[in-house]
């Protein structure tokens, strides 16, 4: 649900950013333009946030196999 409010956001933002361009000029349109790549970097954070959650049981199992790998070839 975050991510699609996200999406929608961030699509009208940069849509309305576009069409001020045309009417008003780059300089009275930024902002927009701005609050557009926010909402675009606000869904690649959370889709981290949500991998690293799902991966956060695995790789602590891995570590500590790769850690015993370590301590043998010493």
């Amino acid at each position: 649900m975050k991510k699609t409010i996200l999406v929608a956001l961030g699509a009208a933002f940069f849509i309305i950013g576009v069409n001020e361009t045309f009417h008003h000029g780059i300089l009275a349109s930024y902002w927009l333009f701005m609050l557009s790549g926010a909402c675009f970097l606000g869904i690649q954070f959370s889709k981290k946030a949500t991998d690293k959650s799902e991966e956060t049981p695995s790789k602590s199992s891995t570590s500590k196999k790769s850690s015993n790998r370590k301590r043998k070839k010493k």
